[in-house]
């Protein structure tokens, strides 16, 4: 019953609009129609290993053929590659295949999801008086053990910790590794995975799964890897592309211990498929009950919730539309004069509120054209007022240079002079802080979208008024540009107000000639 359900989706899946590239959905398609196949290939060369086992002409050879039926389970059935790493155990006789069987044990308890006992597993690997080429599967191993775990303990600092042992036993086989070769640029690309450098890990993984000389099985890691990658970035073409493609490699190496199909299966499921989905999950579910992952177990279940949700839902679209359009069918003739009525008072009531957004359109042109103009008038008006006075100070400075000279004529130059300098003071500063209040009411938030122009160490916020330098460019937001009229305003030669004013530009991250114009859209209220 359950073969006759498999091939009625397939057949539906076949007949499906398809959301991947054509290639690769029909490459996936065919192969999972070819599943069998791969299996019974898978069996046979088991088979043929089992046979050659009873004729073992020595403890080196029997030890290697054992070595052969666990590469062959790895992937594919749990509890018999558990069995065959405990014969290469008992079997083992140097260091380097006690180190290998330890491995292929912690790979097993790794794959079943028994975290805490692959650990304890990958303790007894022995580390002594084994050769480098030893060194690199314990090394291999770890950076897998490590990088798994933390992908399935997301809690801190555990995750942190696993990825930095992972990056510890990378950097460890890098060194072992020759620089440039398949498994020194497979190594350095699962780094950059893990440390979150996608695009490098990306760049590196892609001449890899495009390479002849990569195994199937390694090739459906790297392109599963590619595609789940993609999938971060938002790229969800090209992951449904890769992962794709790395189900028709599990599919063709008869490989059980897999994520391909599950993610693809959620990456359409996601987007509101079924029929694709449904199968795929079902193949994926298969394959991790084949393989007793109990880990896989849940992560595939935890999708079909997602699948009977959206299959769900489509039956209940499809059932309301055809309910509607029943009723629709029973209703159209008594319809049709009410919604000719109803369109006719629509377009009545749409006239009427064109005519009024045109008016009102036309309002608020006039309004804004209002208040771009008192801005204007506003602003100069305070500009010419400020200038008036600089001018009626400046005409005073005259007065008393005038009425000085009289009095050093007289000997009071000492007492003259005095009384001079001290009302001038106190009057400018008087018609400084007049300016300074009184430009800060109109732009408000002058000073902030001032101090936005430059680097945080070279922003001022004056507890009172503005600084000199503030004043300069407040003078200039007023519309008073020419360096002469401000000179005489601040009481200061053109040369030096020329030199404040290139002074402030160079610490700008603005450009020099840019830096008066964004001063110009300063200190206005927002909203």
């Amino acid at each position: 019953m359950r073969n006759i359900c498999t091939a009625i989706l397939y057949i539906l899946l076949a007949a499906s609009c398809r959301s991947l590239p054509a290639s690769s959905v029909e490459a996936l398609d065919e192969e999972i129609g070819r599943k069998e196949e791969y299996d019974a290939r898978k069996e046979e060369r088991i088979s043929r290993l089992r046979e050659s086992l009873g004729s073992a002409a020595s403890e080196e050879e029997r030890y290697s053929i054992i070595g052969d039926l666990y590469r062959e389970y790895r992937s594919y059935k749990s509890d018999s590659a558990y069995a065959y790493a405990g014969r290469m155990i008992a079997g083992a006789l140097t260091p380097d295949q006690k180190a290998e069987a330890r491995c292929c044990e912690t790979f097993c308890l790794l794959s079943t999801g028994y975290f805490k006992e692959a650990f304890e597993a990958a303790g007894k690997i022995p580390s002594k008086g084994i050769s480098p080429k030893a060194k690199e599967r314990c090394y291999d191993l770890l950076i897998h053990l490590n990088y798994s775990a933390a992908d399935y303990n997301a809690t801190e600092p555990y995750h942190d910790q696993y990825i930095r042992a992972g990056h510890i036993y990378s950097d460890s086989l890098l060194a072992l590794l020759p620089e440039g070769s398949s498994k020194w640029h497979y190594c350095h690309a699962n780094r950059n995975m893990k440390a979150r450098r996608w695009e490098e890990s990306i760049l590196e993984f892609t001449p890899l799964a495009e390479s002849p000389d990569v195994e199937l099985h390694d090739k459906a890691v790297i392109t599963s890897c590619i595609g789940w990658m993609y999938m971060q970035l938002g790229k969800e073409d090209l992951a449904e592309k890769y992962v794709a493609q790395a189900a028709v490699y599990d599919l063709q190496t008869s490989t059980k211990e897999t994520t391909a199909l599950r993610m693809l299966a959620e990456m359409l499921a996601a987007k509101g498929e079924t029929l694709r989905p449904a199968v795929y999950v079902r193949n994926s579910l298969e394959d991790a009950n084949f393989y007793d992952a109990k880990l896989r177990k849940l992560q595939t279940g935890s999708i079909l919730p997602i699948i009977e949700q959206n299959r769900y839902e489509i039956i209940s679209r499809q059932r309301n539309i055809l309910l509607a359009g029943i009723l629709l069918a029973v209703l159209i003739l008594l319809a049709a004069a009410a919604v000719m009525w109803f369109i006719k008072a629509q377009n009545k009531r749409l006239d009427e509120a064109r005519r009024t957004i045109e008016e009102r359109k036309l309002q608020l042109e006039q309004a804004n054209a209002s208040l771009a103009e008192a801005n204007e008038i506003k602003a100069e008006y305070i500009g010419n007022s400020f200038y008036i006075n600089s001018e009626f100070i400046g005409k005073m400075s005259q007065l008393y240079k005038m009425v000085d000279r009289m009095i050093v004529t007289r000997q009071y130059d000492e007492l003259r002079r005095s009384l001079k300098e001290s009302a001038l003071s106190e009057e400018r500063d008087r018609m400084f802080d007049s300016f300074d209040s009184t430009f800060l009411k109109i732009f408000p938030t002058f000073i902030n979208d001032y101090n936005a122009l430059f680097p945080e160490a070279e922003q001022r916020f004056p507890a009172k008024g503005l600084t000199t330098e503030m004043r300069i460019f407040a003078l200039i937001r007023l519309g008073i540009s020419e360096s002469d009229r401000i000179a005489k305003f601040l009481d200061f030669s053109v040369h030096t107000v020329n030199t404040y004013k290139t002074r402030v530009k160079n610490k700008s991250w603005v450009e020099n000639e840019l830096f008066e114009g964004e001063i110009m859209k300063t200190g206005l209220r927002q909203g």
